[in-house]
Parts: C-alpha cells; sequence; structure tokens
C-alpha cells in the first residue's frame, strides 16, 4: 500500500490505492488513477497478465491516464492479494473475481470498458456472460485459449516455494536461450525477468498448476459487444494462432497485429485503445476482420 504510483501517472493524474474485498474472501489490490481533466468516456478496467507487474505497463497506463480513469487491479495469484488456502487459481475463479469487482464498482447503467493481458484478456472472455451489467467495449491483448506449460515445469512448479530463488537464474537463462527471440522481442524477456523477480513463488506455482488444464470452449460466442482482440506476431511466448482464432470465434471482433511486446506495452497500446473506445465501431461483416480505424 505504501508503493508510489505516481511514475505511472500522466500529468496532473491522481491515484487512490485500496483493496477492493469480494465476498469470496479475496482481496485484490485495486489503483484508481483519474485524470486532472478526463474525457466524456467509460473508465478502463485494465488486468495485467499472470503474475506480472504495472512496470511492465508503464508507458501504456501513463497514455491512458492522459484522459480515462483507469481501474487497475492486481489479481489474486500476485503477492499484492489478500487470499486464504482454500482459494484456487483457475481461471474461472479469476474471471470470478472480475466479475464481483464489476457487480460492486460499476452498478447498472454505469459505463466501463475492460481491457486484459493474457490470463487477464482470457479471464475478461471467460467473465464476460456472468457480468449484469455489461462493459460497453473489450479489448483482449494476446488473450490465451490454453495455458500449456511444459511437464517439466509442472513438475518444478510443485516444490516452487523451496526451489524458486535458486532456480530464479536458470529459468532466465533459459528464456534468453530457448524460449524467447530476444533479436526479434528483447522487451518480452524484460517483462518475464520482472515477473520473475516480483513472483510469490508459492502461489506462482500453484497458478501455474491450475492454469494447465484450462482449455477455452464456448465463452466467445456469449460476448455482444465490439470486442478488439490485439496479437504481435512475433512473440514466441505467447501463441499467435491462439489469438487469431479467439478474434474469428468472436461475432464482429475487429484484431490488429502490434507485432512485437515493445509496441503491445507502449504508449502505442495506451492510445489503440483509447482510439478503439471512442470510435463508432462498425462491426465486419465477418469476425476476426481488422480494425481499419488504425494505421
Amino acid at each position: 500500500m505504501n508503493f508510489d504510483y505516481s511514475d505511472f501517472c500522466h500529468a496532473g493524474t491522481i491515484y487512490e490505492v485500496k483493496y477492493s474485498a469480494l465476498l469470496t474472501g479475496v482481496e485484490l489490490l485495486t489503483v484508481r488513477f483519474t485524470p486532472p481533466e478526463p474525457i466524456d468516456a467509460p473508465p478502463v478496467v485494465f488486468i495485467p497478465g499472470l503474475a506480472s507487474v504495472i512496470e511492465n505497463f508503464r508507458e501504456t497506463v501513463i497514455e491512458l491516464t492522459r484522459t480515462h480513469t483507469v481501474y487497475y487491479i492486481e489479481t489474486r495469484e500476485k503477492k499484492s492479494a489478500v487470499i486464504s488456502k482454500r482459494h484456487r487459481f483457475t481461471v474461472e475463479e479469476v474471471a470470478s473475481d472480475l466479475v464481483l469487482f464489476a457487480h460492486q464498482t460499476f452498478p447498472a447503467g454505469s459505463r466501463y470498458v475492460m481491457a486484459g493481458y493474457s490470463l487477464g484478456a482470457t479471464a475478461i472472455a471467460e467473465a464476460f456472460h456472468l457480468l449484469n451489467n455489461k462493459p460497453e467495449k473489450i479489448v483482449l491483448i494476446e488473450p490465451n485459449s490454453s495455458f500449456p506449460f511444459q511437464g517439466w515445469l509442472l513438475i518444478l512448479a510443485r516444490a516452487a516455494g523451496v526451489i524458486y530463488y535458486p532456480l530464479k537464474p536458470i529459468l532466465k537463462w533459459y528464456l534468453r536461450r530457448f524460449r524467447i527471440n530476444l533479436a526479434e522481442d528483447y522487451e518480452m524477456y524484460l517483462i518475464n525477468c520482472r515477473i520473475l523477480d516480483a513472483a510469490e513463488p508459492v502461489r506462482t506455482g500453484r497458478a501455474i498448476r491450475d492454469l494447465s488444464a484450462y482449455r477455452m470452449t464456448g465463452c466467445l460466442r456469449e460476448i455482444n459487444v465490439p470486442v478488439l482482440v490485439v496479437v504481435a506476431s512475433k512473440d514466441k511466448f505467447h501463441s499467435h494462432g491462439e489469438g487469431m482464432d479467439i478474434a474469428r470465434q468472436i461475432s464482429g471482433a475487429g484484431y490488429i497485429d502490434l507485432v512485437d511486446n515493445r509496441r503491445t506495452h507502449s504508449a502505442e497500446m495506451g492510445r489503440v485503445i483509447s482510439d478503439f473506445i471512442s470510435s463508432p465501431v462498425q462491426k465486419p461483416s465477418q469476425a476476426g476482420q481488422p480494425w481499419q480505424d488504425i494505421s
């Protein structure tokens, strides 16, 4: 609660930090950013990916807080969340937290939009049909329809509380040597290093095990508001094919390829979100069409 979020504010923006207590017994750290002169647009509920940290989204958040009220929510697997041993980390349970947060923050008639990365995007998709007051629009950034963690990682995840810190340098070496193309997407390596440095080992290990069984099924057919899917074709850490398939399965969804994680975590991403929110979106004739409003 003593963390200084001013480094993530556009000039003149103020922030308020609080814990959002949910009926499930989970308490999520929530940061509300309020710009000095907000435009007439719905606030943005911003959900980061698995174990990710706000430092990874600094430029995006600064750009959004130029004109938008932003609710930045740290999901239950992050060390800031207040949980008990009975709480799990499935996509469905992460989604249930978003549903409860939306119900108590945006009553009937309230306007808002949702934007999420990776696990955050997948949780938004799963949460949509459970929301009484639907968001006006949704932005899904590098969403997942599965989390196919490798078998050796699932084994290590069981002992994460014991072996995590000695193993962390080896994990970073593995990422840069075998998992991420540093020449094409160096930002993805930096993002994951920040995640590894900030992760709570036991929670992250349990989350990896819980998420590994997930397969997206029918939730996309329930989404009936304008959706923008953002993919990064050079990102080898997320499945570009899964992101494109998700865009195709959502009726009327558009997509944009920002190529790499430098762009998907930059001020440009903030402008893409803001432009999509403010645009009078005309749904394409077929699902999964490029969003022509962005050059």
